[in-house]
């Protein structure tokens, strides 16, 4: 993330700031004291957070790296034409293998072991040849090209391919644009400049064919260089035909080189979770001529050569049942947006029959099966332990089977596909899987452990920048599902990326096309752990507690607590992801499962939260039977309790006097991370003078050891009735409500433990969500001004919290403060530091006198006397416990009882109109006009009065270091 930050509005005038010698003084008119005096508590090591969420494609689309759209050609997605108001079955499941994907002058098919049902139960289908993996499909793709020279001219096929040699054939894929009005738009960002990495998984069935890959603009010109793959036959696949510098043996691979997560060598049913073994194949590498043409005379479209000197270097690496993981990397040679578009051109030799053919059937049956009434609950059942075949986990044999081939496969085969070993001259048949091409500067580029899902970098930077202490995920209502077998399975999510199984969105719905979003996976829970430990963030992970979404509009059906698809499915799946976090390689099979994707290292997961969103009696019935059950086996682990969606006192009731009970009785966490028994979850979106009335929410409740994670909220006027528009999100208006709202989070911050906005993240014009903290398009990144006021509380917090006292006149009416510091040796060699931030909702200026630091805490700064009194170098050896503030007394001192070391004042301040808002649309930057103002000066002690102007409608940081 720049430091640079340049925003869309200019300020009106300038700040005016000055020492002032004595409180007597009067600075332009009526002067409103602010008052910095003792520490009152510690405050909360994991205040500001991130939630994540894959919303308004946040995931796919966004944070991952890959700009393939249905990569896997596995994807499955709302059928969003069942949708109505009541009544059972009214979201049902669509698996469309080749949606997102365009075939010109070729035809394909979809192929796989299993496919999700209307309900998102796993049903097994019909497969000549073996996927990847057992819970991957594929795309297998017929092409009928040119005859070749030494091809008897006479024959009804030459003549036949000859005549259809005037039409291209290709494939190609626009991205995730968004949908909607923007659905026929090129969604890969390309920079003249950059590298980008190609990788796919592809099975030569039949003929001589070579695949040219490149990313070409909306009218066919190229972006990038070719990466041309050579697939005459499964014995010299590798050897590029129109190789420019000839062609390079690489010699055998040495083991853990499956760069993608590509299966080790073996058959299918070896487990794909433990990939860092690569296959132990021929690897070949050929330097193929980006400007090569292929070897015929075929016509060719507009986009056939791309002019570029340099060469590209191709690997072939051999896998298991004829797979080939092939990878390259291309340049980019002109910035725009593109489609990716896969060329299928003539080999250098004649067609030949593969000698090493595919297996007729699968040799592994699909390892999970549907559960007997697939509305009850999750989709699979699995046993105690993974298994040395398992691939992401306990699995169990399918029983259930389609009465009819999916709707989304082709009634009808070519010649070629209907026989696979035709070798007419001109027909070939190939299979195609995991397409993968990104900017290889992806996040984590050149970290083993980031093997297998790669994250977009600018997205990642600007998260970082906002110092998050805990990150959230994967939701939100994905969590819960928005019907029984939508709900979000961890164990779908991990192991190598062929093993995953997708799922469709919650938020389909909000789509602009109304379903069209799948959920990948290529960011699963190992990513987001590996992402939580890069961002120096503890990992919050929020699990299924039996009840899909209970928002109006969903299918609230809950689950039997007492069956044992409850047991198995929803409080097994706690234990094990424990396990999986923190549990030894050596001892534990989960533990074993992170290790071999590369993480040996336990990821010190010890909070979890249980459901999301949920309320009511029976989600009380299912937390205390999770809770108990993690407890028994992990009494530490911090338990988070849901108090619902609504914001106010009485619908939370159950939940908080419940987690009172529990903190009294002491039944809960013993000696959590943050000291609590328990933490209630509160939820609220609504308007900006709602979020600054509730400034003083948390003064009054008890500190009893159940703690509040204020888990979602955004200023948006949702709960208001406010409407949900474009030009009413983001504003100024809302930023400053939330940061009145965190001034009193941080005056609390001995009961609220976490904060966190939401959503996080937007994709431009994938908006299901109006306001977010960040935006995007697939180029640039726009932090929005709500980013901008979470930043300055996010980035600046000190170890512990100070009491603050602020004249309460008609003047200060709209001001907001809280002030936080203690030890900042770590920051500018200091040995104190306050951050003060003050907040003025208001259309007025306020002028304001500022003590930085008043009282024995003061007074105790450069004397030796022995005072009755914590000074902020003791606190910080008190570890945990709270100071009390009877302990620190707030009485003035004179000045000459105060050291005079100089303190260094840091001042920023945003100010705009409430209307203000940063803007950034499908193309192009961030739009907009506003620089924050920095100012510098000194005091000459801590306790000095600085003379301010508060300018309206403003958020100031005061940074004091001395």
């Amino acid at each position: 993330m720049n430091d640079k930050r340049t925003f869309l509005f200019t300020f009106a005038r300038r700040r005016q700031f000055s020492p002032c010698p004595s409180p007597q003084t009067n600075y332009n008119g009526i002067m409103v004291r602010i008052t910095v005096s003792s520490p009152t508590h510690r405050t909360s090591e994991r205040l500001y957070g991130v939630f994540f969420e894959d919303i308004n494609h946040s995931a796919d689309g966004g944070l991952n790296a890959n700009m393939v759209n249905n990569y896997s050609f596995d994807g499955v997605y709302l059928n969003h034409h069942t949708w109505r108001l009541s009544g059972a079955d009214r979201w049902r499941t669509e698996a469309d293998p080749l949606r997102f994907w365009r075939f010109t002058n070729c035809t394909a098919e979809s192929y796989g072991s299993e496919i999700r049902g209307d309900h998102g139960q796993i049903l097994t289908t019909h497969c000549p040849a073996p996927p990847v993996h057992a819970h991957s499909r594929y795309a297998r793709i017929s092409a009928t090209l040119p005859a070749y020279s030494n091809a008897t001219a006479q024959s009804s096929t030459a003549q036949s391919a000859t005549q259809h040699s005037s039409s291209p054939m290709f494939i190609e894929n626009l991205g995730y644009n968004g949908g909607g009005k923007n659905g026929s738009e090129p969604a890969f960002s390309i920079v003249a400049g950059h590298i980008y990495d190609v990788d796919f998984q592809l099975r030569p069935v039949v003929g001589t064919f070579v695949l040219a890959v490149r990313v070409i603009g909306k009218n066919g010109e190229p972006l990038t260089e070719t990466a041309r793959f050579d697939c005459s036959t499964k014995d010299d696949c590798a050897a590029a035909g129109t190789a420019a510098a000839g062609t390079a043996a690489a010699g055998t691979a040495a083991a853990g080189t499956a760069a993608a997560g590509t299966a080790a060598a073996g058959t299918v049913t070896t487990s794909t979770v433990a990939a860092s073994t690569a296959a132990a194949g021929t690897v070949t590498t050929s330097t193929v001529a980006a400007s090569t043409a292929a070897a015929s005379n075929i016509a060719t479209d507009t986009a056939a050569t791309d002019n570029t000197a340099a060469n590209v270097n191709v690997h072939i690496e051999h896998d298991t049942n004829g797979w080939l993981h092939c990878t390259a990397q291309v340049r980019g040679i002109r910035t725009d947006y593109g489609k990716l578009h896969i060329a299928i051109e003539p080999g250098a030799e004649p067609a030949v029959e593969l000698t090493d053919k595919p297996t007729a059937e699968p040799t592994e049956e699909p390892t999970e099966k549907p559960t007997a009434e697939p509305n009850t609950g999750p989709t699979a059942e699995p046993t105690e332990k993974p298994t040395a075949e398992s691939t992401t986990g306990p699995t169990a044999k399918p029983t259930a089977h389609p009465t009819s081939e999916p709707t989304t496969e082709p009634t009808t085969q070519p010649a070629a596909a209907a026989n696979p070993h035709i070798t007419a001259h001109g027909n070939v048949l190939f299979d195609l899987d995991l397409v993968q091409f990104m900017d290889a500067d992806y996040w984590g580029a050149g970290d083993p452990k980031w093997r297998y899902g790669k994250l977009r970098r600018d997205l990642v930077e600007t998260i970082k920048a906002l110092h998050p202490t805990f990150m959230r995920f994967p939701g939100g209502c994905i969590v819960e599902g928005v019907t029984p077998g939508n709900e979000y399975r961890w164990k779908d999510t991990i192991g190598a990326l062929a093993a995953r199984r997708p799922q469709y969105s919650i938020w389909s719905f909000k789509m602009p096309d109304g379903s069209s979003y799948c959920q990948s996976y290529q960011i699963g829970f190992y990513e987001y752990f590996c992402l939580c430990e890069d961002l120096g963030a503890k990992p919050l992970p929020t699990l299924f507690a039996g009840i899909a979404c209970q928002s109006p509009g969903r299918d609230p059906r809950h689950m039997d607590i007492d069956s044992e698809a409850f047991r198995r499915n929803v409080i097994q799946d706690y234990l094990d992801l424990i396990e999986f976090a923190n549990g030894n390689p050596n001892t534990s099979p989960w533990a074993a499962v992170r290790r071999d994707m590369g993480h040996p290292e336990p990821f010190g997961l010890d909070m979890i939260g249980v459901g999301n969103e949920n309320f009511g009696a029976d989600y009380v019935a299912k937390f205390t039977r999770i809770s108990d059950a993690i407890h028994a086996i992990y009494p530490h682990m911090l338990c988070i309790m849901s108090a619902g969606l609504f914001p106010f006192q009485l619908p939370m009731k159950r939940t908080w006097d419940y987690a009172r009970t529990v903190a009294t009785a002491g039944t809960g966490a013993l000696d959590s991370a943050t000291g609590d028994a328990i933490i209630v979850d509160e939820h609220s979106y609504h308007s900006p003078e709602w979020f600054e009335s509730q400034a003083h929410r948390f003064d009054n409740y008890p500190r009893c050891g159940a703690g509040v994670y204020f888990g979602e909220y955004s200023a948006n006027g949702y709960f208001a009735g406010q409407p949900q528009t474009e030009q009413g999100a983001n504003t100024w208006k809302s930023a400053l409500g939330e940061a009145a709202f965190l001034t009193g989070c941080e005056r609390n911050s001995d009961v609220v433990k976490m904060t966190s906005y939401a959503p996080l993240l937007a994709h431009i014009p994938a908006k299901g969500w109006a306001q977010n903290l960040i935006e995007f398009n697939p180029a640039h990144v726009n932090p929005t001004l709500n980013y901008e006021a979470e930043r300055l509380f996010s980035a600046h917090v000190g170890p512990f919290t100070y009491q603050v006292d602020v004249e309460r006149t008609a003047t200060a009416r709209h001001l907001y403060v809280s002030a936080t510091g203690g030890d900042c040796s770590s920051i500018g060699n200091s040995s104190s530091c306050r951050y003060i931030k003050i907040v003025n909702t208001s259309a007025k200026a306020v002028d304001v006198t500022l003590e930085i630091e008043r009282g024995l805490a003061a007074l105790g700064r450069g004397t030796s006397g022995n005072n009755t009194v914590i000074s902020t170098g003791d606190a910080d050896n008190a570890g945990r416990s709270a100071i009390s503030s009877k302990a620190v007394s707030s009485k003035a001192v004179s000045h000459s009882a105060v050291s005079s070391s100089t303190v260094r004042l840091e001042i920023e301040t945003l100010s705009a109109a409430p209307t203000a808002k940063t803007t950034i649309g499908y193309r192009g930057k961030a739009e907009g006009a506003i620089i924050p103002e920095h100012r510098a000066l000194q005091l000459p002690a801590a306790n000095s009065l600085l003379a301010m102007k508060i300018q309206p409608y403003s958020l100031t940081l005061v940074t004091a270091r001395w």
